[in-house]
């Protein structure tokens, strides 16, 4: 089987088992979006998943959004200096700064990838967006910074680099505690359970 992210086709594995009930609240050890780069290698660690995988899996979140909330503090209150975070592009802060306007009632939405032509494709753009200081989010921009994750990041901006470690972390991704022996089920559509009348009893 093989899955096309708009982008990058890769195969993945076949036959991993499901649970029954998937629910938001479940949900925990969600890394913060201004989580330092070296939490952030642990908490992938924790699942089994390397710095590498970390890097091209973090490139995968930019064909989505993120409300202001998640980002506001680097436009205009970084650290609690009561200034914008010196290392984000000019140009993007503006552009930021008028869908986020400082003391908002609503809670506003933006692009991770601020490439309008690559939005909505997993590629390699965002390598090179946050090497000129156009990550939106913390933890994005500061891969740059550090010293383990700077050499991916420009390797990941070669197109032959990026078709090859991308597919691979997300198989990786893949085999995060997966259920095995009669834990879940293998599902016939991947959206939903098999037998939803009996999961309703």
């Amino acid at each position: 089987m093989f899955m096309q992210s708009k982008g990058v086709r890769y195969d993945v594995q076949t036959g991993r088992r499901d649970g029954f009930i998937s629910l938001a609240q479940n949900t925990v050890d969600i890394p913060t979006p201004n989580i330092s780069v070296s939490d952030s290698i642990k908490a992938f660690d924790k699942k089994g998943l390397g710095f590498v995988d970390m890097v091209y899996l973090l490139g995968a979140h930019t064909v989505g959004v993120a409300h202001c909330s998640a980002f506001i503090d680097r436009l205009y209150n970084f650290k609690n200096t009561g200034k914008p975070d010196p290392s984000m592009n000019d140009e993007l802060l503006t552009k930021l700064r008028s869908t986020c306007p400082q003391n908002a009632t609503v809670d506003n939405i933006a692009n991770l990838d601020q490439n309008p032509r690559t939005s909505i494709i997993v590629d390699n753009s965002y390598y090179y967006q946050i090497l000129k200081h156009r990550g939106v989010l913390q933890i994005d921009q500061e891969l740059v910074y550090d010293l383990r994750t700077v050499l991916v990041v420009l390797g990941a901006t070669l197109e032959l680099d990026f078709n090859i470690r991308f597919p691979h972390a997300m198989v990786n991704l893949g085999k995060v505690q997966v259920l095995t022996g009669t834990e879940g089920e293998i599902r016939k559509s991947c959206p939903a359970v098999n037998n939803p009348t009996a999961m309703a009893i």
